[in-house]
């Protein structure tokens, strides 16, 4: 192979690479824009998920020794 094929064919599959890149672009960009809209509302949410975790919790039976005299 001479240089001039060598250089066409690296060329070819750079110019490759770069174009499957930009097709798929808007969906990697989709994809990072939802991860980080997921991380926003998930921190968004972190006060009511301690609250209702806070709400749900069942009180403590009284630790007296009056069951001892039934």
């Amino acid at each position: 192979m001479d240089p001039g094929a060598l250089l066409a064919l690296v060329g070819g599959y750079i110019t490759a690479a770069i174009g499957v890149f930009l097709l798929y672009s808007p969906v990697l960009v989709l994809v990072v824009w939802l991860l980080l809209l997921a991380g926003l509302l998930q921190l968004l949410a972190w006060p009511f998920i301690i609250l209702f975790r806070k709400l749900r919790r069942k009180p403590e039976p009284p630790s007296d020794g009056s069951w001892l005299l039934h």
